[in-house]
C-alpha cells in the first residue's frame, strides 16, 4: 500500500470515528472521559479492583447498552464504548501488559520452585517423576495449543481460549 492510500485509509478512519464521536458531543465526549478516568483511578487505588484494567468489561458493556438505549445501532455503540475507553486508559496513563506478561508463569520469581500434583493440561495425578504433564501427549498438547494462542488474532484467540479443552 502506497503512503498516499495508508494516508488516504487513516483520513477516512478518523472521519468514521468523529462521525460517531459527533453523536456524542465533544463536550459530553470529554466530560465521560473525566468522569470514567477518575472512577477507574479510584478503584483501582482503593484496592477494589486488582487490575487498572478491572472495570473495562463492566464499563463497555455498560456504556454499550446506555448508548442503545438512546437508538444507537450495537456496533457503533460498543464502538463508541471502546473508543471512550482506550481514551480514558490513555489519560490515566495505563498500559496493558503483553501476553507473555499475562501468563501465570510471569509472576513466578526466577528460582521458585512450584510442586504441581496435576497436569497442566488434563488434571490428571502426576506421579513419580512427572513435574508438569502427565504424559507426552498432555506436553505437546498443550505447547500447540499456545502456540497457536500466539499466532491467533483477537477474536480467534477469544474462541481458542475459551474451547481450550
Amino acid at each position: 500500500m502506497t503512503p498516499e492510500a495508508k494516508r488516504l485509509l487513516r483520513k477516512e478512519r478518523n472521519r468514521e470515528r468523529d462521525a460517531l464521536r459527533g453523536r456524542v458531543g465533544a463536550g459530553r465526549f470529554q466530560a465521560l472521559v473525566r468522569d470514567l478516568a477518575a472512577l477507574v483511578r479510584m478503584t483501582f487505588e482503593s484496592g477494589a479492583t486488582a487490575s487498572i484494567f478491572g472495570l473495562e468489561g463492566p464499563l463497555r458493556a455498560g456504556l454499550r447498552a446506555d448508548f442503545c438505549l438512546q437508538g444507537w445501532g450495537w456496533l457503533s455503540a460498543d464502538l463508541m464504548a471502546r473508543d471512550l475507553l482506550a481514551e480514558v486508559f490513555k489519560r490515566i496513563g495505563a498500559e496493558r501488559p503483553d501476553w507473555y506478561e499475562g501468563q501465570p508463569e510471569w509472576t513466578i520469581e526466577a528460582g521458585t520452585l512450584i510442586e504441581r500434583t496435576r497436569c497442566v493440561r488434563c488434571h490428571k495425578p502426576l506421579t513419580g517423576e512427572q513435574r508438569k504433564y502427565c504424559s507426552r501427549i498432555c506436553a505437546t498438547s498443550h505447547h500447540n495449543h499456545i502456540a497457536r494462542l500466539r499466532e491467533a488474532d483477537e477474536g480467534a484467540a477469544a474462541d481458542l481460549a475459551v474451547n481450550w479443552l
